[in-house]
């Protein structure tokens, strides 16, 4: 996960030909048969799938570009890509002619036609992630790919302690994984950091003006160990404001995480 701020994208605006259609693809893929978002070579990738998808439809080669990537394993409900491209369909039959084109574990949830200006990634104001964990001695075999298992209870009440740290204008160097690339700044504003009890599964939500590098999964490791009585919540605010990984817990597994939904400014 990686964004970039406001300041940022408006001193990079991107180029685009205005005589091509803009589109806006909201996009939903299973992630664990998938080696993350971005085109790699000789390896799976959701980018990859629907590069070919459109290449089918246009007969051409076109460059999709996604709100940020996901890592292996990660899934999606609401991941937002745009491309330029000459006008052939309108949003309903290009989604349903993206969707006979693609794998069972990506689909088209939504295609709409948008100005050649709009960019998903540059555009991004906000995004929102969830966490699943399945929290009982015996996992439910339907959640293995989409839940990290901890069989022992969880202390939920001292998870949203912590978890209270979080919200607002914060440092968050010490929940960011090094992503292999020198990172304009590491402060986010956090909006909501909320954690319910559903029976045996816990789902986190976490929504932001944008995310570092395997933040989400940094944050529910910590607050895990919070909730296993490992930590203080106290010490968990400690961490964060130490602005170091090294001070932090393991992160959580990929197969938990998907990413619900991406804003942009109205318009």
């Amino acid at each position: 996960m990686s964004r970039e701020s406001l300041a940022v994208r408006k001193s990079r605006p991107h180029r685009y030909d205005a005589s091509l259609q803009g589109h806006k693809l909201t996009i939903a893929y299973r992630g664990t048969e998938f080696s993350g978002w971005q085109c790699q070579p000789g390896k799976r990738t959701v980018q990859d799938c629907l590069e070919v998808a459109l290449a089918k439809i246009w007969g051409a080669k076109i460059s999709l570009q996604g709100s940020g990537r996901t890592d292996t394993g990660v899934h999606a409900r609401g991941q937002v890509a745009s491309f330029n491209a000459p006008r052939l369909h309108n949003g309903t039959v290009l989604q349903r002619a993206l969707n006979a084109n693609l794998p069972w574990d990506v689909r088209v949830v939504q295609c709409r036609l948008v100005s050649p200006a709009f960019h998903a990634r540059f555009d991004a104001i906000g995004k929102t992630y969830r966490y699943l964990i399945w929290n009982q001695l015996v996992q439910d075999p339907f959640t293995h790919d989409t839940h990290w298992h901890v069989p022992r209870p969880l202390d939920l009440s001292a998870m949203r302690r912590a978890a209270r740290f979080l919200l607002g204008e914060n440092d968050f160097a010490s929940f960011t994984s090094n992503p292999g690339y020198e990172r304009e700044s590491t402060i986010r504003t956090m909006r909501r950091a909320s954690i319910v009890r559903q029976g045996a599964e816990l789902v986190f939500h976490f929504s932001a003006d944008g995310f570092l590098y395997r933040m989400v999964r940094n944050l529910v490791g910590g607050l895990v160990k919070v909730g296993l009585g490992k930590m203080p919540p106290d010490d968990y605010g400690r961490i964060l404001h130490a602005r170091s990984r090294s001070e932090a817990p393991a992160n959580a597994p990929a197969c938990g995480l998907s990413l619900m939904s991406v804003s942009y400014p109205r318009r």
